[in-house]
């Protein structure tokens, strides 16, 4: 049976609903051995009439997470962390590759199949979330 749930997690695009907020497709590439850090990427809705601001993130297995964004500057790469993200009534906010993402830092085991994520509002919401671990190379 817990094999049928994991299998049909993969297939199935994931979804989490909460008070308002709808998160889609969350997943995150498997880290090769020996790594530790990697992301998580998903994208977060406000389905709400009022404006709603994601403040940190928990993961399950990891010493740390963190809400980061990836920036160009003038040809550079970088990683700064971020304090908030503010998703306004009717938005999507995505946790993508390139921009937005979860750090995931320090892990205690190998990942396994999927990842327990804890998404932190600003209005003291939290929304579970699990996420779906993918080859590195399988498309996003």
């Amino acid at each position: 049976m817990i094999r049928l749930l994991t299998l049909l997690a993969l297939l199935l695009p994931t979804v989490a609903f909460a008070d308002g907020i709808t998160i889609g497709d969350p997943w995150s590439p498997a880290a090769p051995p020996g790594a530790r850090a990697h992301a998580a990427y998903m994208t977060v809705t406000n389905t709400g009439a009022t404006p709603r601001a994601l403040i940190g993130v928990r993961a399950e297995g990891y010493g740390m997470a963190h809400l980061h964004e990836s920036r160009d500057n003038e040809g550079i790469a970088t990683m700064v962390p971020v304090h908030q993200i503010e998703i306004a009534p009717g938005a999507s906010i995505a946790l993508a590759p390139g921009g937005f993402h979860i750090m995931l830092m320090m892990p205690r085991a190998p990942a396994s199949e999927t990842i327990a994520l804890t998404l932190v509002f600003a209005d003291g919401e939290e929304v579970a979330v699990r996420a779906v671990v993918r080859p590195h190379n399988a498309p996003s």
